[in-house]
């Protein structure tokens, strides 16, 4: 459990080691190993992270889409992302590896695509989330750092290439199909969104494995309605009561994520063997929160 807990740590640790070495043997530098990690997080890793993580953040219905297609601009955005690629490798060799490419007009291109796309999807960030900027102004740093990055890369670079009206057209017209793609796959997604709101998540989804597996079922009033539940959805629920007590603030800005990400992934749970695949994995989780709450109650007796 311990080990599964730490594995996305692990892989972390892996991937700034990776990135930063290079540049560091090249220069044989410990100091310059560390400043590469960190810059390898705050210019690559991180990025790329709320890039696609914040696909997640999509409404699970029309009703939740104030702003029509444009709410689903977090999915349709991933269109770019061969752009977004492009950028992160710009930066990565001019100012994490600083390769030796003065005068490129290349990279003056690489980093104005960089700044073009992370101040766009800044820009729309922040329409979406105009109503949540107390709750999700932490997700919207990253592109406001990277979109300053950028665009003063892209000014230095310019100033020192001069590339011609030549490289800003090939620029234009090779990014503008992904653009055009980013804006169909956020319509597309929209027009596939349900017209009521969803009330199914992940662990409402796994009971929908083999009785034998996920059951015994019992019935409960909830929510002015009957709902069926087996012990994992019930463990769940009385931790969210005890969240909601105790950390209200927290416990919002969780359930908002969790409305958003939730849906989604119950969504793919189509068959019988992946919701028993679920309902297994989701097993540590619920003996841990079962744990959480036998302790509180043990203190408060």
């Amino acid at each position: 459990m311990r080990f599964v807990m730490l594995h996305p740590l692990i892989i972390l640790c892996a991937v700034l080691i990776a990135l930063a070495t290079p540049p560091a043997l090249e220069e044989r530098s410990w100091k310059r190993f560390f400043i590469c990690v960190v810059l390898s997080f705050a210019g690559v890793v991180l990025p790329l992270f709320v890039f696609f993580f914040s696909g997640f953040l999509v409404p699970d219905w029309k009703g939740g889409c104030p702003h029509g297609w444009l709410d689903c601009f977090h999915v349709g955005k991933l269109a770019l992302t061969p752009l977004v690629l492009l950028a992160t490798m710009t930066l990565y060799a001019e100012d994490i590896a600083r390769r030796k490419n003065k005068g490129s007009g290349w990279v003056a291109m690489g980093f104005l695509t960089g700044a073009v796309t992370s101040s766009i999807c800044l820009i729309i960030g922040l329409v979406i989330h105009k109503v949540e900027l107390d709750r999700l102004h932490a997700w919207l740093l990253a592109p406001l750092y990277v979109s300053i990055w950028y665009s003063v890369r892209t000014i230095q670079w310019i100033k020192a290439a001069r590339p011609g009206f030549k490289a800003y057209a090939m620029t234009f017209f090779v990014s503008l199909p992904f653009w055009i793609g980013s804006i169909l796959w956020s319509k597309k997604y929209y027009l596939s969104l349900p017209d009521k709101s969803p009330d199914c998540f992940v662990v409402t989804a796994a009971m929908r494995g083999h009785p034998a597996l996920v059951g015994p079922f019992v019935e409960i009033n909830r929510r002015a309605g009957v709902r069926r539940a087996n012990r994992q959805l019930l463990t769940f629920w009385q931790f969210e009561n005890a969240w909601r007590c105790h950390a209200p603030r927290s416990h919002a800005l969780g359930r908002k994520l969790y409305n958003r990400i939730g849906p989604v992934i119950a969504a793919r749970i189509r068959s019988p063997w992946l919701a028993d695949a679920v309902f297994v994995a989701l097993k540590p989780f619920e003996w841990l929160v079962r744990l959480g709450l036998q302790k509180k109650l043990t203190a408060s007796d």
